[in-house]
Formats: structure tokens, C-alpha cells, sequence
């Protein structure tokens, strides 16, 4: 019976060090301690008995993780290890903003020397715009200081504003016990990523270059074409000329513009465009709307007129939708000329 216990003991004491060995042992804790992205361990499984289950702090189900190689330091009582758990599908309710929700969790750990687990904590998330790390090291190496901001709304992604994020720092203190103490130091607070300032905004004369001149025009629907082919409108740079939205069912920054020709008269200026979604907020079908953006003589906006609006959800034969688009322009322009 001793002989068998101190064979099991020893057995154990093997498969730390393997577990070990996965990982570069190193003076002291930083931010490259963590290891590099997708440095997966292979056979994770054999390690269970090291790695902590999907628990509370985890943002993922048990099935979606994967370990990746990280770091370790000996102290005197114990030994800690610095790696990343991978979240292939992260449940944090942001999965309709992102086609791969996936993120990093930071993990802490610390052992006694024969492998048995003292403490943990997955200290930030790293993934996709919403969450942003920053790690700092103590002079001693036996505190982590981290700094985690969370994006608090990701539809900011895909309008044209600025970011908001909460920060929060805390800092994480690696007890003689290998008790992970952990503190807050700077209180959660908001903070603005400004992601516009450094689009250049058209001028009035830049926007009107995007688009062909008609100065004898044909009122049909070849006034939604033009030589050269399609032309994409940089709608980004025409915030400060076009308020937005023009459209309530596609999120800004996944409808795409297409500049076509344009049109002065003695009262306004006419840019015919189409605007395309092809992932719109209600419903499952991308669509388009050939419209026409009008503006005032001194370059300020006027309005916009939806033409016709087409969605993958039916056929339109190209002839009969040709046909009701130069049925709704000649409306149009038949309606300015009584005025």
C-alpha cells in the first residue's frame, strides 16, 4: 500500500511537470507571459485535472473552449501560470454584431508545487472590437495590473458614430499562499474612442465629382447608369452634406452607396444614386432603393425621393422594373415643372 501511494504520488507529480513543460517558464509575470494567439496545447484533455472547468467568469460553454500555451513562474510556496483560454463562440448577446464572436480570456492560476490547484482568475477578455486589454507588471513581478474596457452598445459598430467603452481597472496580487488577491484601482468610468475626426468630410464640389453631368437629360431609368460603370460613394466622407439615416431598416455602415448622374436645373441639383442592404434589421432579404438626392443651389440638403425599392424576395422582370422607374421619374419631374 505505501509502495502503491508513493508510485501514485509520483505519477502526479509527472503530469504537472508535463503540464508544465507546455508552457515557457520565465522570471517573472508580464503581458507576454500570456503567450501569443492560437498557440493551442494539443491533447488539452489530458491536462484537465490542471485547467479550470466553464464557470461563472467564463463567457463561454465548456464545449467552445480551447487552452493555448502561456508561461510560468516558480515562487517559493507555489507556481503560477499565465495563459489564454480561446471562446470560439463567446455568449455575451453580441453574436448578431460579429460573424465570429469569438475572444481570449486571460487566465491566472496558481498551484501548490505537487500540482494541486490554489486559486483562479481570468483576470480580461481580449475579441473582436468589444473588449480591449491592457496588462501592466509590478517591479516585483508579483502583481498584474489590467486594465479591461468593454464596449457598451456594438451597433456603435455599424453607425457612423463614435465608440463607447466602460474601463475599469483592477489589480491582481499574487499572495505568499498563492491566494490571488484581486483589487479595483481606477473605477469603472466611460471612455470615447473617436473613430470620425479623422474622415475627411467632402465638400459640396467634391461630392458632385462622384457623379456624371446630364445637361440635356432623358428622363428614364438610364439616368441610374453611367459610363465607366458603377461608381461606390464614399458615404462616410459625406456625413457633414447628408444627414443620416436615410434608411431605418439597415444599420449605415452596411448599406453601400453607388453614384450615378446628376442633374441641375434653375431651382436644385439632382444625384441620382442606389442605396443597397444586404443585411437589413427586420427581414431576411437584401434590398435596393434607387433614389434621388436633392439639393439647394448653395449645396445644402434638400431631401431625398425614393424611386423604386427592390429586395431578392421576388422577381421583377428587368424591362417592366426599367419601365416603373421611368413612370416614377417623369412623376417627378412633371410634379417640379407646375410648381
Amino acid at each position: 500500500m505505501i509502495i502503491l501511494l508513493s508510485s501514485h504520488v509520483h505519477a502526479q507529480q509527472v503530469s504537472f511537470h508535463t503540464f508544465l513543460s507546455e508552457h515557457e517558464k520565465v522570471e517573472r509575470l508580464d503581458s507576454a507571459s500570456f503567450g501569443c494567439p492560437y498557440e493551442f496545447i494539443e491533447n488539452e484533455n489530458r491536462y484537465s485535472k490542471f485547467l479550470p472547468p466553464a464557470n461563472d467568469d467564463c463567457l463561454c460553454k465548456q464545449k467552445d473552449i480551447r487552452w493555448q500555451r502561456g508561461s510560468y513562474v516558480e515562487f517559493k510556496n507555489f507556481i503560477a501560470v499565465a495563459l489564454q483560454r480561446y471562446c470560439m463562440d463567446y455568449q455575451d448577446g453580441n453574436n448578431g454584431w460579429f460573424m465570429e464572436n469569438d475572444g481570449f480570456d486571460y487566465m491566472l492560476i496558481t498551484y501548490s508545487r505537487d500540482g494541486k490547484m490554489i486559486d483562479c482568475k481570468s483576470i480580461g477578455h481580449y475579441g473582436t472590437t468589444a473588449y480591449k486589454i491592457g496588462i501592466k507588471a509590478s517591479d516585483d513581478g508579483k502583481a498584474l495590473v489590467v486594465e479591461q474596457r468593454t464596449l457598451d452598445d456594438c451597433s456603435l459598430l455599424v453607425q457612423y458614430k463614435n465608440l463607447e467603452y466602460t474601463s475599469c481597472t483592477r489589480k491582481y496580487t499574487l499572495n505568499s499562499d498563492g491566494k490571488i488577491k484581486e483589487s479595483v484601482t481606477v473605477a469603472p468610468h466611460k471612455e470615447i474612442v473617436d473613430v470620425l475626426s479623422s474622415v475627411k468630410q467632402f465638400s459640396f464640389e467634391q461630392f458632385k465629382a462622384y457623379f456624371q453631368r446630364q445637361d440635356n437629360p432623358k428622363i428614364d431609368h438610364t439616368l441610374f447608369t453611367r459610363e465607366g460603370g458603377d461608381k461606390e460613394l464614399p458615404f462616410e466622407s459625406c456625413l457633414a452634406l447628408i444627414p443620416y439615416p436615410l434608411d431605418y431598416n439597415c444599420w449605415p455602415r452596411n448599406i453601400w452607396w453607388t453614384a450615378y448622374q446628376y442633374i441641375e436645373d434653375e431651382e436644385q441639383f439632382s444625384f441620382f444614386v442606389i442605396k443597397s442592404c444586404d443585411t437589413p434589421k427586420i427581414g431576411f432579404y437584401p434590398y435596393s432603393d434607387n433614389m434621388i438626392l436633392e439639393f439647394h443651389k448653395d449645396g445644402t440638403f434638400k431631401g431625398a425621393r425614393n424611386v423604386y425599392h427592390f429586395d431578392d424576395n421576388y422577381f421583377v422582370d428587368e424591362d417592366m422594373q426599367n419601365n416603373m422607374i421611368t413612370k416614377t421619374l417623369k412623376g417627378i419631374f412633371a410634379e417640379r415643372a407646375r410648381k
